[in-house]
């Protein structure tokens, strides 16, 4: 499975590193403003706990998730707009947690003068979760777009989920998500490419989300009648603004439908 989107692409800094505005703070400075206590070491991370009062962005889980308090942080970060005012976006991924799922804070922060947290959320939907890059879409006038992505693999199958998330009002709002799933067995591989790009419209630009599937056979000689069609589709679903619902409004189910079609794959 593969990901693009068009714009500014994210970092990977050092926790350690010096925030870019300088006044002496550094990455860790904003993240213990999300878990206050938390050690780093290079990519280690001890004393972590998770957060009391961090929403789910899509509502999965309510409640101790079972953070291990040390383990490997992946941090990635990435500058935006909200309300027409630069900001910062740290991703911060805790990894799998006792329940095979991931702990993944997405938190904004404004960092000119005193550093403030404005929202942060778990975005993790699988058992490692990163930026889509490039993935910041300038979808407003004043406001921006991030897309993340939750993953994990096994010997035969790949799964992506792809979070669209608007910031506004310096809140993170969710869009969708997207499921991807790649699969192979004997004879067949079939695989899932996403697309996003930002086209016209006001006040903030159509999102339009493509998702190209390929299915290719290995095995054509010893086909017995159960391998699935050799061949590619297109499923494009465009998201425009809702001015009455004030939030994004898919053009179809088409996604929806998909997500069903690759449950029954697993």
């Amino acid at each position: 499975m593969a990901g693009s989107a068009t714009a500014q692409p994210s970092f990977s800094p050092e926790a350690t590193d010096a925030l870019p505005e300088g006044n002496g703070r550094t990455y860790l400075d904003l993240i213990r403003l999300v878990m206050p206590g938390i050690a780093v070491s290079g990519s280690a991370y001890s004393d972590a706990h998770q957060p009391t009062g961090i929403r789910h962005l899509g509502g999965w889980i309510d409640g101790d998730i079972g953070l291990a308090p040390t383990g490997t942080l992946g941090l990635q970060a990435v500058p935006l707009r909200s309300g027409g005012r630069q900001r910062l976006v740290l991703l911060v991924d805790f990894g799998m947690t006792e329940y095979s799922v991931g702990y993944a804070i997405l938190a904004l922060f404004d960092i000119e003068g005193d550093a403030r947290l404005l929202d942060a959320a778990d975005v993790a939907l699988d058992r490692w979760t990163s930026f889509m890059d490039p993935v910041h879409l300038p979808v407003g006038a004043d406001d921006d777009l991030l897309v993340t992505q939750s993953t994990h693999h096994n010997s035969s199958q790949s799964f992506l989920s792809a979070s669209l998330i608007l910031v506004r009002n310096d809140q993170f709002e969710l869009v969708d998500t997207i499921s991807l799933l790649g699969d192979r067995a004997y004879g067949f591989e079939r695989t899932q490419e996403l697309t996003i790009e930002q086209r016209a419209g006001e006040p903030f630009a159509d999102i339009a989300v493509s998702v190209t599937e390929t299915t290719e056979l290995t095995a054509v000689d010893q086909d017995d009648g159960t391998l699935p069609e050799p061949g590619s589709r297109a499923i494009t679903v465009t998201y425009r603004w809702d001015t009455a619902a004030q939030r994004y409004m898919p053009d179809s189910n088409a996604l929806t439908t998909l997500a069903r079609e690759n449950e029954e794959r697993f």
